[in-house]
């Protein structure tokens, strides 16, 4: 399961009913929903090989337009009291919540540290000279 994935189940446990996009869509949205989107990526070098991966992303969410404003204020109120953690993954970092064009956006980081993969074989052959020695007193 890719990050996005998490933090739109994440957003489905938080408002169950409402739908949660990945890609623009044709016919508009649904109002109310949520849009999440990826805006960036920094890498920095540590120890041992190890990478300080930090990835921004972008939650849009689509409030009702029969009480955009009421309802944008309950949902910032909701997502600031629940929109914390990716279960088992990994925190959510310095969010900031907006209001654009009449939508709610949330701006925040996940912060993960990797070690690249090396998936070459690093011992292709050995060679063996010797025995098993049988000690009688053991």
């Amino acid at each position: 399961m890719n990050i996005i994935e998490r933090i739109g189940q994440l957003l489905g446990t938080i408002a169950p009913e409402l739908p949660v996009y990945r890609e623009n869509q044709k016919g508009g949205f649904k109002e109310p929903s949520f849009y999440v989107s990826a805006i960036g990526t920094r890498s920095n070098p540590e120890l041992f090989d190890r990478q300080r991966r930090t990835h921004g992303y972008q939650v849009v969410y689509f409030p009702d337009p029969n009480k955009p404003n009421q309802d944008m204020e309950a949902m910032e109120q909701l997502l600031l009291d629940r929109f914390l953690t990716l279960p088992e993954f990994a925190h959510i970092r310095n969010r900031n919540f907006n209001r654009v064009d009449g939508t709610l956006t949330v701006d925040f980081n996940v912060v993960l540290w990797a070690k690249p993969v090396e998936d070459d074989t690093k011992l292709k052959s050995m060679e063996y000279h010797g025995g098993v020695v049988y000690d009688k007193k053991l």
